[in-house]
């Protein structure tokens, strides 16, 4: 996963903040902000799930890599949506 994190920051040109999170929000996934001259990604993995640990950290710097903006993502009914930051709550329903 290091060699994966310094590919990223290689290829964007910026840091990658990557840290793991716990929240008492049990829907969200992960975070990720986009800063001027770092990325700041957060991902929880306190409970199973499809998406958790590593699979999850890997759909997280994929939406990066693609160029994916400041993010929330949640677990909807077993798929992954990602709410951009900016939009209300009820947007949720874009898959990530």
């Amino acid at each position: 996963m290091d060699r994966r994190i310094e590919r990223v920051e290689m290829a964007l040109g910026k840091r990658l903040i990557v840290r793991r999170v716990r929240t008492p929000e049990p829907e969200l996934r992960g975070y990720v902000e986009i800063r001027p001259s770092s990325i700041l990604v957060e991902y929880c993995e306190e409970q199973p799930g499809y998406f958790w640990g590593y699979e999850l950290l890997e759909r997280l710097l994929q939406w990066v890599e693609q160029g994916g903006g400041s993010a929330y993502f949640y677990d909807v009914e077993g798929r992954l949506i990602r709410v951009p930051v900016g939009r209300p709550a009820d947007a949720k329903g874009r898959e990530g």
